[in-house]
């Protein structure tokens, strides 16, 4: 019986040709190569520039990186000819390689010429701009475009033109996922639970139900209970009914923290099912679903706190690839956030996947491609999440009411807390603001 036989892929062979040439030429050049071994989503090493020292004893590490995504093999080769050739490449490549913040260079390793070619992918999609139109390839000249160990001159002016990462000439706007609560509640009312009420007490509930915490028997709540219109009219002792400042509420001992949360937690949870957002508890998602069809995505205008932009994003849309179908909505989690003296919302943007628009879509295929969409977003558009959800939830004014009823229990800030840095992180997307003398 012949054993079981591990296979290693032609492909794979390939790639492992172009990469020890990659590490001989680098190395050629008196530099270092470090393959990149964990999480390569679209960078396979890097290249740190090294010089020679004066004494010729060795050489000295600049701190210059040069990031480098390498093909290899005939399918990376495309429209071969004497003078040049292609090479094939996605429109999410070109995205994440033009976002990355230090130099990018994409390197081929062609095996019928056994030579490898390279571009300055950032300097070639400067250049061409119709690169990013299908079809996706780069062009190689075979005179011009050699990787040996004559292109570190070229990797030592890509590296020197390049800005630096961080400046201290320049400071910087830093954004937060915080709203702040502006106005606080100022009361909470304590109400016995009738007796008879007690067993099943959520069960029992219908109608409006306000933010609650029940305990001990007895209901808080930061609203009148009382009140008729609300379910808790009919549940309690109105007799018993007490009213107290929330401060003093809190500080009658630690778990009144988490009882505060939850609470708060409600009435974001209710600000959010009012202005349209679906819900669901696992995971914990609100959503854009209303209307929604496959042939009719979901559309929100919005005008963006950090640029005074407005503009149309898509929050929910149909999907097609092969035998996946999916809805994709863009999605929101929250959490009341305390620190000290400043209360806050925190807004966690988040992604969802249904079947129907409202089941979440679930399984290895669902987890995979979740985990490939999140891997497109960089800063600039996690920060444009966060702005985004800012907007929704104040429907674009600078303040929003959290309200039971007809009720303003509190007020929220619609822009999220900024702070000044002394400094900035270049190309990425931040609001920059120059230095006063002397800072």
């Amino acid at each position: 019986m012949n054993a079981p036989m591990k296979i290693v892929a032609k492909s794979k062979l390939s790639e492992w040709r172009g990469l020890d040439r990659i590490n001989l030429v680098v190395h050629g050049m008196n530099c270092i190569w470090r393959e990149q071994e964990k999480d390569d989503v679209g960078i396979d090493g890097e290249i740190e520039l090294c010089r020679p020292r004066f004494d010729g004893d060795g050489a000295i590490a600049t701190g210059k990186i040069v990031k480098v995504q390498s093909k290899s093999g005939t399918s990376f080769v495309i429209r071969d000819g004497e003078e040049g050739f292609a090479s094939p490449v996605t429109e999410k490549d070109l995205l994440y390689w033009r976002g990355v913040n230090v130099p990018v260079i994409y390197v081929v390793f062609h095996p019928d010429d056994d030579t490898l070619y390279w571009k300055d992918i950032q300097a070639y999609l400067r250049d061409n701009p119709n690169s990013l139109k299908a079809p996706h390839r780069i062009e190689f000249s075979k005179a011009d475009d050699r990787f040996d160990q004559d292109a570190y001159p070229a990797l030592l002016a890509l590296c020197e033109a390049a800005p630096e990462r961080v400046s201290t000439e320049v400071g910087e706007t830093l954004f937060t996922n915080l709203l702040r609560i502006e106005r606080r509640p100022e009361k909470v009312w304590i109400a016995p639970v009738l007796p008879q009420k007690q067993f099943g007490f959520h069960d029992r509930l219908t109608g409006i139900i306000p933010p609650y915490v029940y305990k001990g028997g007895l209901l808080h709540t930061l609203s009148d209970p009382t009140d008729r219109e609300t379910a808790f009219a009919t549940v309690i002792d109105a007799g018993g009914v007490e009213e107290i400042d929330l401060e003093e509420w809190i500080a009658q001992g630690p778990e009144y923290e988490n009882d505060l949360a939850r609470l708060m937690n409600g009435l974001i949870h209710r600000h959010l099912r009012g202005i349209g957002l679906s819900y669901v508890k696992r995971p914990r998602r609100y959503f854009y679903n209303r209307g929604l069809a496959v042939d009719a995505p979901i559309q929100r205008r919005w005008t963006s706190g950090r640029t005074g932009r407005t503009q149309v994003r898509t929050v929910a849309k149909h999907y097609e690839y092969g035998k996946l179908k999916f809805f994709r909505h863009q999605a929101l989690d929250y959490g009341f956030e305390r620190y000290g003296d400043l209360w806050a919302i925190a807004i966690n943007p988040q992604l969802m996947f249904t079947t129907d628009g409202t089941r979440p879509w679930e399984g290895d295929a669902a987890r995979s491609y979740a985990i490939s969409a999140r891997v497109e977003e960089y800063n600039d558009a996690y920060l444009n999440n966060i702005l985004f959800w800012a907007h929704q939830m104040s429907g674009g004014h600078e303040r929003f009411e959290l309200r039971i009823g007809g009720l303003a229990v509190a007020e929220a800030s619609g822009i999220p807390i900024t702070a000044e840095a002394a400094f900035s992180i270049q190309s990425n997307g931040a609001v920059p603001r120059k230095r006063p003398k002397g800072e």
